[in-house]
């Protein structure tokens, strides 16, 4: 899947009619977030397999029968019984991705060396945005009982065609309700307060992650805490922009939106929600889950268990970047004119709980 760089050289016919800017123009930069809270592993080269496997065991049932005094010899053990407890195992297959683009000989003869750099930095930027969206893919797998279609009231609504809502407290009350019945894991403790002026404690949370359009609602609920009235008291995520419900919030546009769904028949047509199409409003989803709810894999290099933000300087883990000079390919490039940048990842994401993650499906508020 290669992409040619060699058009950029179409608007500079000749270095009089046209000079190329060294300070270049800065792409969009998105937040990329799903792999906040993830259980990174690494699958080690040269193994000799393709698939990796996390293991669980289970907690044992609670014993409430006291026991008894002793009785016979030591062949009868004592008359105490072993139990057996009870693995979960879950696989994942490795897969491998990536992106190039071909560079002609003009590409360095009309274009400052900049360009270059910019190329390896916009196919940084596209490993974190790919791997993002593949991770967010992950998470939409959720099982079908951990999916709420929201309403705006208990129960929430039976199918995705007949959501009214866009996200409310209770939604957010039943996903946290549903990974407490569960005994998921917090990833945040209580955060008690600060002595600056404005801050307010923060309650021990899951993590969430919404489409930007639906932060405005999440903003919107009552009990919000914005992260600027955190207080500095407490590490924040990349991207994170507040808190509710005992869930802390970190927003992205990367999140796919289901666009024209809706049914206007007897569902309350739109209620002011986002519409693509003008005719049936928009779905979005929202994640909240706790730890070790969402596994993700590297070969040879651990994936992160944080955020990526395209165009740091730093390349999104597990991936490797490669850069062939023209003059490289030998007999294949006779006129030494060809070079190539590229990236390359093996990925593998996996829901290693579902009982700890639920998807809420919303409209948004059409601002």
């Amino acid at each position: 899947m290669a992409a040619t760089a060699s058009t950029l050289t179409s608007n500079v016919t000749a270095p009089v009619n046209f000079v190329l800017m060294k300070a270049l123009l800065s792409a969009a930069r998105k937040k990329l977030p799903f792999f906040n809270g993830t259980l990174a592993g690494e699958l080690e080269k040269s193994k000799g397999s393709a698939s990796v496997k996390w293991r669980r065991i289970e907690n044992l049932n609670a014993t409430t029968t006291a026991l008894s005094e002793i009785t016979g010899t030591a062949a009868a053990f004592l008359g105490r019984d072993a139990v057996q407890p009870t693995v979960t195992d879950v696989t994942a297959a490795m897969a491998k991705y990536g992106q190039a683009i071909l560079l002609t000989e003009e590409v360095d003869l009309y274009n400052v060396n900049s360009k270059t750099v910019q190329l390896m930095d916009t196919l940084g930027a596209n490993a974190g945005e790919s791997l993002n969206r593949l991770m967010e893919a992950v998470f939409a797998g959720a099982a079908a009982a951990a999916t709420r279609f929201s309403n705006g009231s208990a129960g929430g609504a039976a199918t995705v065609s007949t959501i009214t809502s866009v996200i409310t407290l209770t939604d957010i009350k039943w996903a946290v309700n549903r990974l407490n019945r569960n005994s998921a894991q917090l990833f945040h403790a209580q955060a008690n307060g600060s002595t600056n002026i404005g801050t307010v404690p923060v309650r021990s949370s899951y993590k969430g992650i919404c489409h930007v359009d639906v932060e405005e609602d999440v903003r919107s609920i009552t009990g919000f805490i914005p992260v600027e009235q955190y207080g500095g008291y407490t590490d924040v995520d990349p991207f994170e922009f507040g808190s509710v419900g005992g869930v802390r919030w970190a927003s992205t546009e990367i999140i796919p939106v289901t666009t024209n769904i809706v049914s206007s028949s007897g569902t309350g047509f739109l209620r002011g929600m986002v519409s693509s199409g003008g005719t049936n409003a928009d779905v979005y989803s929202s994640y909240i889950y706790g730890k070790e709810a969402v596994g993700s894999v590297g070969l040879g290099n651990m994936h992160a268990a944080s955020s990526y933000e395209m165009y740091d300087p730093k390349k999104p883990p597990a991936v490797e970047l490669i850069a062939h000079a023209p003059g490289s390919s030998g007999i294949f490039d006779m006129f030494n004119e060809m070079g190539s940048i590229a990236w390359k990842a093996f990925f593998a994401g996996k829901i290693l709980n579902d009982a700890w993650l639920t998807r809420i499906r919303t409209g948004a508020s059409n601002l």
